[in-house]
């Protein structure tokens, strides 16, 4: 199944985000941990709201009928009160303010000092995460980030941080795409021995789920349900935008790791080579 809208993500690098209330997390905190908690937290305390009711807390500026929107606003509220969280940014957006949240050391003043912007956008991020120059973004940014030098799929977990960039062009001006991982398992896909595919999970804010939400009962993704959908096997199903949960679908060179392209969700047609959308994998180490 081909999606005939590419899912977006973009923004401006004179964005303000919004990160209340601030209670991050100390710092010093191993491989992305308290990356995924924070994100994993919004998600699931939201979650209760079902669809459509999470519509009008949880969604991606300028998808599903939402107006489009320079500033974010994300909230980590009170657990056991779902109105109290709020998703209402882009991918990249949902990235920074995580981390703003997850970590005492990711202030306005590092994000500037090693990115260059207070909210860096998809674009920004890879930019940074592939400047191996003496003295260059990765360099300012090593007391937090590393970039592993095999770059392998196999070697991805939970907390890392993918970073795509779209060289193609995307509907909607989208400059590429920011995922936190999840899970990593193999997944044969195309038959080829000369690649191997993984199931990577991941948490991110997108304009469209990771999979086409069919409301057949045979259909594969619903063994690889992103939580933006509503529906189940069989019933009717529709597809809302926001945080969330879902699965991207990597393929990687059977002897190198290295990644050759991806698939946006399970029954997803188009594949996405490295050549038009370049990714890279980076770490959060403490």
């Amino acid at each position: 199944m081909k999606r005939l809208a590419a899912p977006l993500c973009a923004a401006s690098a004179a964005l303000v985000i919004t990160v209340m209330p601030a209670t991050a997390l100390a710092a010093g905190t191993e491989d992305g941990a308290a990356l995924v908690a924070a994100q994993n937290e919004i998600i699931d305390e939201l979650a209760p709201l079902g669809w459509p009711g999470q519509d009008s807390e949880n969604f991606y500026p300028g998808a599903a009928g939402h107006a489009s929107a320079d500033d974010a606003t994300v909230v980590w509220g009170t657990r056991g009160d779902a109105r109290s969280y709020q998703v209402e940014a882009k991918c990249a957006q949902f990235l920074t303010a995580s981390l703003k949240h997850a970590y005492t050391w990711a202030t306005d003043a590092w994000f500037v000092d090693g990115i260059g912007f207070r909210s860096p956008s998809s674009e920004q991020y890879y930019d940074a995460f592939t400047d191996t120059s003496d003295g260059g973004a990765l360099e300012e940014m090593s007391d937090h980030v590393t970039r592993p030098s095999a770059q392998r799929v196999r070697d991805l977990h939970a907390g890392s941080v993918i970073a795509v960039k779209y060289l193609d062009g995307a509907e909607g001006g989208a400059s590429g795409h920011m995922m936190t991982v999840q899970s990593v398992a193999p997944f044969e896909r195309d038959g080829n021995s000369a690649t191997q595919e993984y199931a990577v999970t991941v948490a991110d804010s997108t304009s469209n789920p990771h999979g086409v939400a069919l409301a057949s009962r045979t259909s594969p993704h619903w063994a690889f349900r992103d939580t933006r959908v509503e529906g189940s096997p069989g019933l009717t199903a529709k597809e809302w935008s926001g945080a969330g949960r879902g699965t991207v679908f990597i393929q990687a060179d059977a002897t190198t790791g290295r990644p050759t392209g991806y698939w946006w969700g399970r029954n997803e047609a188009a594949f996405n080579t490295v050549a038009n959308r370049p990714m890279v994998f980076v770490d959060i180490t403490r």
